[in-house]
């Protein structure tokens, strides 16, 4: 597994994810091993779009809706992010743990 890159880290295809709004407003006094957590699961999310792949929906080519609100979600927590292809981004909405 390679390094984490981080909230606004482009990776090898120039895609990133951002808080949206803010990394306060999302994450705020999450403890930093949580955040870590977080910070893996979207670079991951990331990854996938910018193969435009959804993980939950297969291809994001074919999604009628590309830019709806999303959810990802495994035993340690749940995420609601968008896909905006046209500005290589992935934005965190909002965590619950």
């Amino acid at each position: 597994m390679s390094a984490p890159r981080g909230e606004g880290v482009e990776n090898d295809s120039g895609w990133a994810w951002e808080c949206d709004p803010s990394r306060l407003w999302v994450l705020g006094d999450m403890p930093a091993g949580q955040q870590e957590l977080v910070g893996a699961v979207m670079d991951g999310l990331v990854d996938l779009a910018a193969m435009a792949i959804d993980p939950k929906d297969g291809s994001l080519y074919e999604d009628p809706h590309p830019m709806r609100l999303r959810t990802y979600e495994d035993e340690h927590l749940m995420v609601w992010y968008q896909t905006i292809p046209h500005r290589s981004r992935v934005y965190l909405k909002r965590v619950n743990l």
